[in-house]
């Protein structure tokens, strides 16, 4: 039967009880949901996995309108009345997300309703089957690469708004090709929002490339980038070496830790993007490039192109889309979060699975978690291991309380020393002449008085043996 063809109406006063009752039977051990409406968009047939999705009994639901009882985005009432049959409607049905076939019921040539069918009533289930059929070609496609996403928008766990507003996000980049920002703090997932906008993508078939912009010494970073032609430098592979923008070709580019990037090489990479064109070290022609940007830093990219440490035409290139990953402390899902990681660990680690005590647990969720997601992992690690509960920041923060005074006397002892020294060096370039010395210093000649005092320089008297000490040092 075509998709969109009309189906049999069922005449139960024509039946007799038992084929009635057997034809019930199969329409409540369908798996997915069904209900028929009459011309009038009532209700006249619903099975029990729809009862069932909707918290209710048949009786509850029959004579009623379709539009009250599933939702108001339905079309069943107007299929009914004679407009055209849609396949692969989707509905949102009491928080569930359903992928609905809708088409007219005949009777003697007639339509006398519609009937409606969830082709999925598991939504979640429908995308998880895609991924790992996308997964399967993907490992197909990707044999002969190293370079591929291994993480999908399911790894992402945890509930909340925050977390499903991070998830829609992800989904609305990935139906694009623009440029993403990634922000968020240390270890609270950057590269796995950008693999899994990677995986959704139609890139997903190609390389998903990663560089960290941190940990490559400045001067390789030019060559790691965009590739060297042979002998552009000393060192350098005879045959030359592509980049990783011609790596990623067809696929996707995730530069880690943007704000690192030398400002020097800003300028390279805002023409790449903007030609989607390169150029080797050392090379004399352009090539081509087809690759999709997504960046991740932890620092705020605005404030860095406020004191000129980042291009301002490369930040606005790269901001297209934002998308910003959680800091642990502010969701309300870390007990979850814990239930969920505890085991994995365990699995991966290949130690047994300890089971969490309340008094551990609320010590978990009392933390600030600075270290985010990874410090939990740490910690949870730790569990595992030895029983206890041990964060390796608190450490840290102990030892840098216990050092900030001695380092804040050490800092203030340079500041002070530093600026006698600058002082000094003005009066004796203006000869002594104190309203130069404060022009030269950029400050008012009273200001200049009172740091004269402060740092006991000299006494306002030219022929004193501590005005002599400064001239003989210069």
């Amino acid at each position: 039967m075509d998709e969109a063809s009309p189906m049999p109406f069922p005449t139960w006063q024509n039946s007799t009880a038992d084929e009635a009752r057997f034809l019930r039977t199969v329409l409540d051990h369908v798996s997915d949901c069904l209900v028929a409406v009459d011309t009038e968009g009532r209700v006249v047939l619903i099975n029990r996995p729809y009862c069932k999705l909707l918290g209710g009994e048949e009786e509850d639901f029959i004579g009623r309108k379709i539009t009250d009882v599933v939702s108001h985005e339905t079309r069943l009432h107007l299929v009914a009345r004679g407009e055209s049959a849609v396949v692969g409607f989707p509905l949102n049905v009491r928080g569930h997300r359903l992928i609905t076939k809708q088409v007219p019921v005949l009777q003697d040539g007639e339509i006398v309703g519609a009937l409606g069918l969830a082709l999925f009533s598991d939504f979640e289930a429908l995308r998880r089957t895609y991924s790992k059929l996308s997964n399967n070609e993907l490992a197909i496609n990707n044999a002969k690469t190293p370079w591929i996403a291994r993480h999908s928008i399911d790894d992402i766990i945890g509930r909340g708004v925050i977390m499903d507003k991070m998830r829609e996000d992800i989904r609305a980049a990935a139906a694009t090709a623009l440029p993403v920002l990634i922000e968020g703090e240390t270890g609270t997932g950057k590269e796995l929002a950008a693999q899994a906008i990677h995986r959704l993508s139609d890139r997903a078939r190609g390389p998903f490339v990663w560089m960290n912009c941190a940990s490559i010494p400045q001067e390789l970073i030019e060559a790691e980038l965009f590739g060297y032609e042979g002998g552009a430098f000393t060192g350098a592979r005879s045959r030359g070496k592509p980049g990783k923008f011609e790596l990623a070709k067809g696929g996707t580019l995730f530069l880690d830790e943007i704000g690192d990037m030398p400002l020097s090489l800003q300028s390279n990479l805002l023409r790449a993007l903007q030609g989607n064109e390169i150029v080797r070290v050392g090379g004399l022609s352009p090539i081509q490039i087809d690759t999709r940007i997504i960046c991740a830093t932890n620092r705020s990219l605005q404030s860095m192109v406020a004191d000129r440490q980042f291009r301002k035409d490369l930040f606005y290139r790269l901001d297209v889309l934002r998308i910003t990953t959680p800091p642990l402390r502010k969701r309300a899902d870390k007990a979850e979060l814990i239930e969920r990681i505890l085991p994995r660990l365990a699995a991966s680690s290949g130690l047994s699975l300890r089971k969490l005590p309340p008094s551990k647990m609320k010590m978990l969720l009392a933390h600030d978690w600075p270290g985010n997601v990874r410090e939990l992992e740490s910690a949870l690690s730790r569990f595992l291991v030895d029983g206890s509960i041990d964060f390796a920041t608190r450490d840290i923060k102990d030892e840098l309380s216990e050092n900030a005074g001695s380092q804040t006397a050490k800092l203030k002892n340079r500041l002070r020393s530093e600026k006698s020294q600058a002082i000094q060096e003005a009066l004796v370039k203006a000869g002594f002449d104190k309203a130069l010395a404060a022009t030269m210093l950029g400050i008012s000649r009273a200001q200049l008085y009172r740091e004269l005092t402060r740092h006991d320089i000299f006494t306002g008297d030219t022929t004193s043996k501590r005005t002599q000490r400064i001239k003989k040092s210069g």
